[in-house]
């Protein structure tokens, strides 16, 4: 058809029908566009939240880890305190003593790196977060509430108390 040779409501009418399609086209895009940015925006948040997921994973994987390791040091600080009453026991230094003490040594080293640390509170004031009182000892030669003696060592893992050391404590006489 030839635009020339339209009568002019008939062009009219084709340009109403035409301008009809534009704009539910302009409709559909519109819907279209919007549902894409729906579509973007949730796999972005689903991206986020995979992130999270998997950060949070990789943390409970440490703590895991971490408490388990605990765990394991702290029954091995056990074997550690036998070690010391049975070194601190023998009266003759021969090369078995020497190999034993060498073993323990070692097995020190190991856990220090692992995060182990001894609890030393020799000569110290008394503290209930770090020391269990094994025993009270009245006395004026001494500081009130300090160390007087180590009666078992007291260890952390990274910073956290896993055994209290066992300690005798000053306190004045009654009196």
């Amino acid at each position: 058809m030839k635009w020339e040779k339209m009568k002019k409501d008939e062009l009219v009418k084709k340009c109403k029908e035409f301008e009809k399609k534009v704009r539910r086209l302009e409709r559909e895009l519109k819907e279209i566009s919007n549902k894409s940015m729906e579509l973007e925006d949730y796999a972005k948040r689903l991206k986020a939240q995979y992130e999270n997921l998997r950060r949070e994973a990789a943390e409970e994987k440490q703590r895991i880890i971490k408490n388990a390791n605990e765990y394991l040091v702290s029954k091995i600080t056990t074997v550690l305190d036998d070690f010391d009453r049975a070194l601190k026991a023998v009266k003759k230094r021969d090369s078995f003593v020497e190999g034993m003490e060498k073993i323990y040594k070692k097995l020190v080293s190991i856990l220090e790196s692992e995060g182990l640390s001894v609890i030393d509170p020799s000569g110290g004031k008394f503290d209930p977060f770090e020391h269990e009182a094994f025993e009270k000892i009245e006395t004026k030669e001494h500081e009130e509430y300090s160390v007087i003696e180590v009666v078992e060592k007291g260890y952390k893992f990274h910073s956290k108390v896993i055994k209290p050391a066992r300690v005798k404590v000053a306190v004045r006489p009654k009196g």
